[in-house]
């Protein structure tokens, strides 16, 4: 009678042991999958699936003539304090000097690569584009940097941000939350690859690679160079 006795109280034990462990394992599955969600939250991701045929209807952001004999092409993204130097600093000096004179056109790629935050910001500058805003949000993003990943470009601040310079909302937020330009964020992200670019800012002045956040100096003496070699 003791052994049976001793043989159920261990088969309890071991059930019990056994729900212990179930217990266990679904809140580590529970806070694991809170971990993901808060993680996806903070970095702002985009809920919807995107929209490939917007990647053929899309025309890279271009300031400056469209004929201008020198391209430059930017490849940035909106974290990084590199790019954000550059836009704060030399770039005001190279469209005055080259842009607004019609001797060069800027042209935007994107190479989203810091985090999440980096590529919802630039779907976000995309939506802005749809209601010719491109460059004032891209300008507004830059003014306004807060570090990496921090949180600062949530999906909420991106839309608040639209706000403050005047954009319709209602479509600002569609556009957004349906991840329309996901696909060309994508497609730029491919083609960083396949030139093999490893730094941001890189700029393509006339197929001529010029890597960082240079100064004007550095970028005028490449663009002389292509305008009196035309």
């Amino acid at each position: 009678m003791s052994r049976r006795r001793e043989a159920l109280s261990a088969r309890r034990q071991a059930a019990a042991q056994r729900r212990q462990l179930f217990v266990v394992a679904g809140l580590a599955l529970a806070a694991i999958a809170a971990l993901v969600l808060g993680r996806a939250l903070l970095e702002g991701a985009v809920v919807g699936s995107g929209d490939a045929s917007a990647v053929a209807a899309y025309a890279a952001p271009t300031r400056g003539n469209a004929t201008a004999p020198v391209t430059i092409v930017e490849y940035g993204d909106f974290q990084c304090p590199n790019c954000g130097a550059f836009a704060r600093g030399a770039e005001g000096e190279l469209i005055r000097r080259y842009i607004d004179t019609g001797k060069a056109k800027l042209v935007w790629k994107n190479f989203a690569w810091i985090g999440g935050e980096s590529k919802v910001a630039a779907q976000a500058a995309a939506c802005a584009g749809d209601q010719g805003k491109f460059w004032e949000y891209h300008d507004y993003l830059y003014a306004h940097q807060q570090g990496e990943n921090t949180g600062n470009l949530s999906n909420g601040n991106l839309k608040s941000f639209a706000s403050s310079l005047g954009l319709d909302r209602t479509p600002f937020e569609a556009c957004l939350d349906s991840g329309r330009y996901k696909a060309v964020v994508d497609n730029d992200g491919s083609e960083v690859r396949s030139l093999g670019l490893t730094g941001t800012p890189t700029f393509v002045i006339n197929g001529t690679r010029v890597v960082g956040a240079q100064s004007l100096a550095v970028l005028a003496g490449v663009i002389d160079q292509k305008l009196a070699g035309r």
